[in-house]
């Protein structure tokens, strides 16, 4: 799976590239991948503090990238707090909560959802790749995203992408490697990538959108960490594995293995 995906990443001709780091799962397996095809050297990473509840993320986003060496800027977008508190549970000091995955069946957009985020984050990756040497702009979306979140998709990339060639003197394509992947498909990629490191790269990662609750570990219950959950089972990590990462009981973490397996 990881050759498979170096395989198929652009040339980049001696150029840079940027990826949006959020510090989750996606985007710190994809950011280890472009380190290791193009070289620590050559990657630029964006996070961005937008007030969300899981700031965690940020922290998180940093020691990957201490790791690895690479240049890493954290930016500041106090706006889109102000514009989604009354609406996304992802907000901190939001009166709405993340909901489960239960919770969440059936609808088209999940509570967490921000408006517009990640065209908003795309712009502003595309407006730092052109002033530093870059033609390609990264993003970990991945297939399980797309139910809940429409700014995913590969459909999302390709309009973004038809307004960013419109740029006549930098151009720039917004990549998105793991669009087609499951999070068992990117769990067996990070795995891979450790045995190359030399270093479990899951350990700098945060996906749970209620934060650290102060055991260092995600919660187990929101739908992000069922999603993750779901995806380690499928990869074939280990109870013990699941459980230092998650605050999930024994007997909850058999019924899911159990009902994955059926």
């Amino acid at each position: 799976m990881l050759q498979d995906v170096i395989n198929d990443l652009p040339d980049i001709g001696g150029k840079n590239v940027t990826i949006a780091l959020s510090g989750g799962l996606d985007s710190t397996t994809l950011v280890y991948t472009l380190a290791y095809k193009y070289g620590a050297d050559k990657v630029k990473a964006l996070a961005f503090d937008f007030g969300q509840r899981h700031k965690i993320e940020l922290d998180m986003a940093q020691k990957t990238a201490d790791f690895l060496g690479i240049d890493f800027k954290i930016i500041k977008l106090d706006y889109l707090r102000d514009i989604a508190m009354e609406t996304s549970a992802l907000i901190e000091g939001s009166d709405l909560k993340p909901k489960t995955a239960e919770e969440n069946a059936g609808d088209p957009q999940v509570n967490t959802y921000v408006p517009w985020r990640n065209a908003q984050f795309a712009f502003i990756t595309a407006a730092f790749a052109e002033t530093n040497n870059c033609e390609h702009i990264f993003q970990g979306t991945n297939q399980v995203d797309e139910y809940g979140y429409f700014d995913t998709s590969s459909q999302f990339r390709d309009a973004l992408n038809n307004v960013f060639i419109l740029n006549r003197q930098n151009p720039v394509e917004l990549v998105t490697p793991f669009v087609e992947l499951y999070k068992d498909d990117e769990l067996n990629m990070a795995r891979e990538l450790s045995k190359i490191y030399g270093f479990d790269i899951l350990t700098n990662t945060w996906s749970c959108y209620n934060g650290d609750n102060g055991s260092g570990k995600e919660c187990g219950k929101c739908n992000t960490c069922s999603e993750k959950i779901t995806g380690y089972i499928q990869a074939d990590y280990s109870v013990e594995v699941i459980q230092r990462k998650f605050d999930i009981s024994t007997e909850d973490l058999t019924d899911m293995i159990l009902e994955i397996g059926d």
